[in-house]
């Protein structure tokens, strides 16, 4: 991502934190990049993003990425997550 800043400490007023674990729930955007294979895989927050132009605002909608354990690390909206 061109401008992408990914922020791997603590911030206030994210539904999620680095080091969190994960489960994706739904995909709400799949015409964009279908990530349903996701839905119901388990995995660790490893960043926030409010950089990659993707119309997130700061602190509360960051672009949140998730590394799974086949090593894969996706972002995802807060909205198709939940902690597991």
């Amino acid at each position: 991502m061109l401008n992408s800043h990914p922020v791997t400490e603590r911030v206030d007023g994210s539904p999620y934190q680095p080091g969190d674990r994960v489960r994706v729930v739904q995909t709400i955007d799949p015409e964009v990049v279908d990530l349903s294979a996701y839905v119901g895989r388990t995995g660790q927050v490893e960043h926030l993003e409010y950089d990659c132009g993707c119309g997130q605002s700061y602190p509360a909608d960051p672009m949140i990425g998730v590394r799974f354990d086949d090593g894969n690390l996706i972002e995802f909206w807060h909205e198709e997550l939940e902690k597991e």
